[in-house]
């Protein structure tokens, strides 16, 4: 069987606390997400490799007009920073629950928790009861993260604190004046020795470069760290038990067999960022095609036409860094992780399920390769 992809997969591990700024603040406290952001692992990544296979004494910032472009290992896995195919999808990074070695993964939009102490009865449902059948108490919907092992709910997966430092105006050379708060500002960290899951996929025409990128993540990416205020101690991260798997077909045709197409949930993992507001039937087996076609190097496939029962669904902004340009893209529109579509099919059929499954490592919309649009396909809710 032809390997589709490789698959690297690991724990990222804080040397040091860490700033995942989401850009949102609350006066003078910068936000922090408990989560690490593909876009975030993706810029240090790139930059890492951008380093190690330039042919030049350093890179040129406009990377299309070296000589050296065309066979260039960076230019060929971050296609996409030159108008081209990515070769190489990084994804989020997720907290560990260090209990079950298993990731906080955002909890489903359609879940809903009893508040009665004395009860916390769970409800997955599109439309979820007002009072709990079980007790007296009342059903509100759950926001936060769910263990990927054991179901524990958290609404907070990791501790985050906070750390006052003065800021500073590096063209003056002196203390900046922050406004209402004179020259101090707040950041929210994650703390040393929190524990993430790391998980990137490498096309499977690329197997030359896997040794690359497994030595940019084990030796580069402590150097590069990531996330903000870098150059004032933070950011500084390692990568434990890196392990590489080859995936061919064969995994894909398993996992079919466990997919219902007659009536199914496709559950977000991570932002997605389409054209509309919503995922539409035509998007979702547009975007089952696109994988069908990555996995098996065949043509499209005919599938049977599904229809969109029902949703819950968050909304959010999502922007990304341009390695290219150096600078953040611009804040787009995306439909929130943990936002649940449910759709029917008239008929169990084996071709969507294998498109489905190939759809799970391929993801939907854009901003693929920055960690968007990681799906989950699971029975209807």
């Amino acid at each position: 069987m032809a390997v589709f992809c490789y698959r690297l997969r690991g724990v990222l591990r804080a040397v040091t606390a860490l700033h995942m700024g989401s850009g949102a603040r609350t006066g003078v406290i910068k936000h922090c997400r408990p989560f690490i952001p593909g876009a975030v692992l993706r810029g240090a990544i790139g930059t890492a490799m951008m380093k190690s296979v330039c042919k030049l004494d350093e890179p040129l910032a406009n990377h299309e007009s070296c000589e050296h472009f065309t066979e260039c290992l960076y230019a060929q896995l971050f296609g996409e920073e030159f108008g081209k195919k990515s070769n190489i999808y990084f994804r989020f990074a997720y907290p560990m629950h260090l209990k079950c070695d298993k990731p906080f993964l955002p909890a489903p939009k359609t879940l809903a928790r009893c508040q009665n102490p004395q009860c916390r009865k769970e409800f997955d449902v599109l439309v979820s009861p007002f009072e709990c059948d079980a007790c007296p108490g009342s059903v509100k919907p759950f926001d936060g993260f769910k263990c990927e092992g054991c179901g524990l709910l958290e609404r907070q997966p990791v501790t985050i604190s906070r750390i006052t430092l003065t800021a500073v105006d590096k063209g003056r050379v002196s203390a900046a004046q922050v406004a209402g708060a004179g020259t101090l500002h707040t950041l929210e960290i994650i703390p040393k020795g929190a524990k993430f899951a790391c998980d990137l996929i490498v096309d499977g025409d690329f197997g030359r470069a896997v040794d690359v990128v497994k030595a940019a993540l084990v030796k580069a990416l402590p150097d590069e760290g990531i996330g903000g205020s870098k150059s004032r101690g933070l950011g500084k991260v390692e990568v434990e038990d890196l392990r590489v798997e080859e995936l061919d077909d064969d995994v894909v045709r398993r996992r079919a067999e466990e997919i219902d197409t007659r009536r199914f949930s496709v559950r977000l993992v991570s932002p997605m960022v389409l054209e509309g507001e919503t995922l539409e039937p035509t998007s979702l087996l547009e975007a089952a095609r696109r994988a069908y076609t990555w996995v098996f190097h065949e043509g499209k496939p005919k599938l049977p036409e599904v229809r969109l029962e029902g949703k819950r669904v968050g909304v959010e902004m999502f922007s990304g860094w341009s390695l290219k340009t150096g600078r953040r893209r611009r804040m787009e529109p995306a439909v929130s992780a943990g936002s649940v579509f449910q759709f029917r099919c008239d008929e169990n059929s084996r071709e969507l399920a294998l498109a489905f499954a190939a759809l799970e490592y391929h993801a939907v919309g854009t901003y693929k390769p920055h960690g968007c649009g990681q799906v989950v396909v699971e029975a209807a809710r």
